[in-house]
């Protein structure tokens, strides 16, 4: 054999042991156990959702499966660190739509969708308009009268401005042609507070955080803010019903990986996120918690973060939203 022959088969022989070797590291896939990162405090809707399907992850994968809290900047703490985390398949991100439509339009983030890759969705939660019980407001028609009526003069409350909530809100002022007094508050809480104490009239929430006081009757659901009725609220109508402009303001939260990733890893990580969808457990808790499993395809999260950030951009010039 002369050196050149020797020289190519040396190499063609090493080839093939890289290609084997990273076949056997995707096989072995997962060795270590995997940390899904949630950027937002713990015990509200996306902690909650990590935390229910962490059980059945680390079942579905034969390994453990850790949740972290990164919560801060609109996610975009947790966002920066998983984008510039190693990509090996071991450090994941589990968020709604929002982080990469609301925050990177409203303040200066060293993060996009471009760092990221879908690996699916995990859950949808809808977002609900809420009053206090025997509220002068009885249907979301009563509720449109009134906004129309007196423009701005209706406050109705809402998360942090640029929230989810907030996004809701203005959907539903563009889509029912009517101005409300968007009154924003640091978190669901001391809004379901004020409500409930007589202090604010009408609130957009969502279902995870009114469903304690939806089921004890101290609060009403006038509509479900989006297209898809709610299962666990089956006489509460959606915008379709009603006849309004139809959107979906549900909250929609996917699990993500590293965008450098290989593929074979992510094919692991995307079979065992469906597989753990389908874990009747899961779905009880999705459902107790205001929830419920959604198994959309990975390339529906990028198309609904596009349509929403568009709409964002299209408020700031408006002047709806205010960059910071």
């Amino acid at each position: 054999m002369t050196m050149q022959r020797r020289t190519f088969a040396a190499a063609m022989a090493a080839a093939g042991l890289q290609g084997l070797a990273g076949l056997a590291h995707a096989q072995a896939f997962p060795a270590r156990p995997v940390t899904l990162v949630v950027p937002y405090a713990a015990g509200g809707n996306g902690d909650l959702t990590a935390r229910l399907f962490a059980e059945s992850f680390s079942k579905v994968l034969a390994q453990s499966v850790v949740v972290e809290n990164r919560a801060g900047g609109g996610g975009a703490i947790g966002a920066t660190y998983v984008a510039g985390s190693r990509p090996d398949g071991y450090t994941l991100f589990v968020a709604a739509k929002g982080v990469f439509a609301i925050t990177p339009n409203l303040v200066k983030v060293s993060y996009s969708m471009d760092n990221f890759k879908p690996v699916g969705f995990i859950s949808r939660t809808p977002m609900v308009l809420v009053v206090k019980k025997g509220s002068k407001f009885k249907s979301l028609e009563n509720v449109i009268e009134a906004a129309r009526k007196e423009p701005g003069r209706l406050a109705v409350g809402m998360g942090a401005m640029g929230s989810d909530n907030h996004v809701a809100l203005m959907q539903l002022e563009l889509a029912a042609k009517c101005s409300f007094n968007s009154v924003a508050y640091k978190g669901a809480a001391p809004m379901l507070q004020d409500i409930l104490a007589s202090q604010l009239d009408v609130g957009v929430d969502q279902l995870t955080t009114s469903k304690p006081f939806l089921e004890s009757g101290d609060l009403i659901a006038l509509a479900v803010l989006g297209t898809s009725q709610e299962p666990s609220l089956p006489s509460v109508p959606t915008i379709a019903r009603i006849g309004a402009e139809p959107f979906d303001s549900t909250t929609y939260i996917g699990l993500l990986a590293p965008r450098a990733t290989p593929e074979a890893t992510v094919a692991i990580l995307g079979s065992g996120l469906r597989k753990a969808l389908e874990d009747p457990r899961l779905n009880a808790g999705f459902s107790k918690s205001g929830g419920s499993i959604y198994a959309g395809e990975p390339g529906e999260f990028e198309s609904r973060v596009q349509r929403e950030s568009d709409f964002i951009r299209k408020m700031i010039q408006d002047g709806k939203i205010q960059r910071e």
